[in-house]
This record gives C-alpha cells, sequence and structure tokens, in this order.
C-alpha cells in the first residue's frame, strides 16, 4: 500500500473510531448517573483512549511536514501519544477490579503499585526528545521507533492478561453473561497489534482498544442502566419502568401483591464497621431475596438499605411462602457466624387491591408505611430487652 493511502486509511480508521467513543460517552452520560465510581473510571478509559487516537492522528498527518508548525504538531503529538500510553491499560485494570471487588481501597493499591512503573515510562519519554529511547524524530520530521520502544506495548499486553487472569480467578463474583467480554478485552488489541506487525505503518492498536470498549459497554456497561451496580439486583429507574407499565393496565386487570424490605439499624453497622461492611451487607441481603423469590417475580433496590419485592400473582400463600423463605434465609445466614454482623429486616407485605389501593403508586406507599410500622415494633421491642 503506499504511503498516502496508508495514512488515509490510517486517519479514517482513528476518526471513525474516534466518532464510536464519543457516541458511547453521550450514550452513557443520558442513560447512567456519571457520578457513580464505576461510570467515572469508564468514562476515564473513553477520555484516554480518545485522547490518544486524536494525537495519534496529528502525529501520522504531520509526520513528515519540514514545516515549523509541522514540525512543532508532530513534536508535541508524538510526545503526548507516548506519555498516555500506559494510562489506558492502568485505567481499565481499576475498572475491571472495581467491578469485582465495588472497593475503592483496591483502587488506591493499584494506583500504588503502579505508580513507579508509570513514572519511570514518563522518564523514558522525556528522554525520547533527546535521544532514542521510546521514540525518535529526525532533522526532516520523520518519525521512528526508538530501541526501547517495546517496552510501551509491552505494558499495554501485559496489564490486559493480567486483567484477563483477575476475571478468570474471580468469574463466580461476577454475572456470567459478562465473564467473557471481560476476559476477551484483550484479543481485538492483539489482534491489531499482530496486524501492524505483517501491514509495516498500519495503525490499529487503539481503533481496536475502542471496539473492546464497545464490547464491554454492549454486554456489561449498558447493563447498569437497569441494574443497581452494588447488589446486582434491578434499580430504582427499571423499577420505576416495570410499575409505569403495569399502571398502564386497568386496576382490576393487575394482579399482584408486593413487599417492601429494609434492613434494622443498618446504620449500626456502617458506624461500627464501615462503609464498605455495610455494602457487603446490602449485596448479602439482595442475594438472599433473590435466592427467596420465584423466577416470574421481581425485586429491586430503590436505593440506601430498602428493597422491594413485586410478585405477580395475588396468591396470599405464595407471598407468606416469600417471606417465609426470606426470614429463613436470614437466619440461616446470622448463625454462620462468618460476618461480624447480623441482618434483621423489617417487612411491609400486602395483596394489590384496586377498590382498597386504587393506584399501585399508592400500593406501594402503603407498603412502605406497614415496613415502617413493623420497624417501630421491632425498635419497641428491642429497647424492653
Amino acid at each position: 500500500m503506499r504511503g498516502l493511502e496508508m495514512i488515509s486509511l490510517n486517519i479514517q480508521t482513528n476518526l471513525i473510531s474516534i466518532m464510536m467513543l464519543l457516541t458511547l460517552y453521550f450514550s452513557l452520560s443520558n442513560q447512567t448517573n456519571k457520578r457513580e465510581m464505576i461510570n467515572r473510571i469508564f468514562i476515564a478509559v473513553l477520555f484516554f483512549t480518545f485522547a490518544i487516537l486524536i494525537l495519534d492522528s496529528f502525529q501520522i498527518a504531520f509526520d513528515g511536514n519540514t514545516t515549523a508548525f509541522g514540525g512543532v504538531i508532530s513534536q508535541v503529538s508524538t510526545f503526548g501519544y507516548f506519555l498516555l500510553h500506559p494510562f489506558i491499560p492502568l485505567l481499565w485494570l481499576i475498572y475491571l477490579d472495581y467491578h469485582i471487588f465495588k472497593n475503592t481501597k483496591r483502587i488506591q493499591k493499584i494506583i500504588y503499585i503502579t505508580l513507579p512503573l508509570v513514572i519511570g515510562h514518563t522518564i523514558l519519554v522525556i528522554l525520547s526528545t533527546m535521544g532514542n529511547y521510546l521514540y525518535y524524530i529526525d532533522s526532516a520530521n520523520n518519525y521512528f521507533r526508538g530501541r526501547l520502544f517495546w517496552i510501551t506495548p509491552l505494558f499495554l499486553y501485559l496489564i490486559t492478561v493480567i486483567s484477563a487472569v483477575i476475571v478468570i480467578l474471580n468469574r463466580s463474583r461476577i454475572m456470567k453473561n459478562e465473564v467473557l467480554p471481560l476476559i476477551l478485552f484483550s484479543l481485538p488489541p492483539a489482534f491489531g497489534g499482530m496486524l501492524q506487525l505483517i501491514s509495516p505503518g498500519l495503525t490499529l492498536v487503539w481503533p481496536s482498544v475502542a471496539i473492546s470498549l464497545l464490547i464491554v459497554y454492549i454486554y456489561v456497561q449498558s447493563k447498569l442502566v437497569t441494574t443497581d451496580y452494588l447488589t446486582g439486583l434491578f434499580n430504582r429507574r427499571e423499577y420505576d419502568n416495570r410499575i409505569s407499565m403495569l399502571s398502564k393496565q386497568k386496576p382490576k386487570n393487575i394482579k399482584m401483591s408486593g413487599m417492601v424490605v429494609d434492613i434494622d439499624d443498618f446504620k449500626s453497622i456502617n458506624d461500627t464497621y464501615g462503609h464498605n461492611v455495610g455494602d457487603e451487607a446490602l449485596v448479602n441481603l439482595g442475594k438472599l431475596l433473590k435466592a427467596s423469590i420465584r423466577k416470574d417475580d421481581f425485586v429491586a433496590r430503590l436505593g440506601g438499605d430498602e428493597f422491594t419485592v413485586v410478585i405477580l400473582n395475588q396468591d396470599e400463600d405464595a407471598l407468606k411462602d416469600i417471606i417465609c423463605r426470606i426470614n429463613f434465609n436470614l437466619d440461616i445466614f446470622n448463625a454462620t457466624g462468618e460476618h461480624p454482623y447480623e441482618i434483621n429486616v423489617s417487612i411491609g407485605s400486602d395483596i394489590y387491591k384496586p377498590e382498597i389501593h386504587e393506584t399501585i403508586e399508592k400500593f406501594f406507599i402503603h407498603l412502605d408505611h406497614k415496613m415502617y410500622d413493623v420497624k417501630n415494633k421491632h425498635k419497641s421491642k428491642k429497647e424492653q430487652v
């Protein structure tokens, strides 16, 4: 392939990748809470990949340009390109680790462990502006790989391989449909790197990273739109959507019962053991609730320590059976003594009766009131002991 055709192909590939990343960003911004830690990390990966594709495009466009302006653009874009290189695999490792363990303290450990590598790479990038290390640019403003260039892609591939191993070792903590996409994140960049070796001058690694991010968005990140990130249950958004769909039916046609579940004295768990342990308690209750309901029932975390269960029938025995299973599973959980805390809950439950509750919204307000009545009884009983 001739030089100009190669340049054109590389820039077009980068621009398509840039547009794809922008689409992912706007889609993410419109559908999820950008303040949530997992979304902030994923957006950071998008941003750095976007920036490196921009810098790569400028470097390709101005490579060999002998004008003063072209020389400055080439130097700055190449320097920035290599400077940002280690941040993308590092951010991906942080994203993956937080997705699995949901622990901000682990993020700090990852940063401390990898910081010397990032600093070392940054020093090499700075030295490359004065000598033949990671890269060098000759007097005609032509870019060449330096004698230590191999360090840069090695960092990328090493982190992605470590990430894949982390997923495999901790696959029990991840939803089954997420395991393969997370493991295969490194496959497109590896394939792109092989093509670059076969066709010198072709730049496909970072467009391949953009493809990997698209796959992760489709199979993992987009699910957070309807999923509570901490517990893996449905979130408030999905709860509202489902209640809205039910509300469109005629009240007499709605066959449902429900319950609102809240942890007793949850604040004391946070105050005594810390918020990470409090989060663990929420995750464990979510698992217990999901294990206690039937396949067609619906459980969501509304926020804080409040959960709701929607049962699509008006069978009083079925409602009582689910409550019994919840209490039974909680008794088993607390009896093991494996955790420093016990989970005790207050449950407000009832069968939806349109002639009494009118709308579904009023029905769940009624359940909420019943739950607080039970909670107050639990408090009074505890104070008497």
